[in-house]
């Protein structure tokens, strides 16, 4: 049985895959460190890989959003078999310009309040695409339980990221009606209509075929 590592968004976990349809693969959830003061997010990816004990070579990665752009610096050292990133972007361009700086740094600031502030925790549904009370509860729920300090050191190391290599043999899937990562700045591989940056809970059984006709 191959193996999967599978890599969560900024202030998501492994609930975000739990109606994706993964059997005949063992998956390994990499759950996300705590930073180091100042650490770089190279040196971060790595102490990650390293403690997962992700092969050099051979690994099927899958990666939503913040968890793509980690998988998309370590394939510059990594000879991944396969990658498939969700709802991300594979190289700095793939990232809006300033709309987008503007958004992750009003999420940073929204994350931390979303439990007690309405109004935050509207505007997050809006941003990440969840609409019906199922997709908010669970999201709210993820959100509560998310490490503000994370957040912090991750949104930075996104509004700064320089990557411009592209991984090979990668699959990317992306919602056209992404708000975090608009699709016009993507060149993504699938388009999935009607798709936001929560996609890969709530249109699991849309993405699930794609990405199993790539893996086996």
């Amino acid at each position: 049985m191959d193996t999967i590592y599978v890599f969560s968004g900024l202030g998501a976990d492994r609930r975000v895959f739990e109606k994706l349809d993964l059997s005949g693969l063992q998956v390994i959830y990499v759950d996300w460190l705590k930073p180091r003061p100042s650490e770089a997010f190279e040196s971060y990816v790595f102490r990650l890989a390293e403690h997962y004990q992700i092969p050099k070579q051979g690994a099927l990665v899958m990666g939503v959003s913040f968890g793509g752009m980690c998988i998309a610096e370590l394939a510059k050292y990594y000879d991944f078999k396969k990658t498939i990133l969700i709802s991300s972007a594979k190289t700095k361009d793939e990232l809006p310009k300033v709309l987008g700086v503007s958004k992750l740094l009003s999420l940073h600031k929204l994350l931390p309040e979303a439990a007690n502030s309405k109004t935050a925790a509207k505007v997050l549904h809006w941003l990440f695409g969840a609409k019906t009370e199922e997709e908010k509860r669970m999201l709210d729920t993820i959100l509560k339980d998310s490490d503000p300090e994370f957040q912090k050191w991750a949104v930075d190391k996104i509004v700064n990221w320089e990557n411009t290599a592209v991984p090979v043999n990668c699959l990317h899937i992306h919602g056209d009606k992404d708000r975090l990562i608009p699709i016009q700045y993507v060149d993504y591989t699938i388009r999935v209509k009607g798709g936001g940056h929560l996609m890969v809970w709530n249109k699991a059984a849309e993405l699930s075929y794609p990405i199993r006709n790539f893996l086996f």
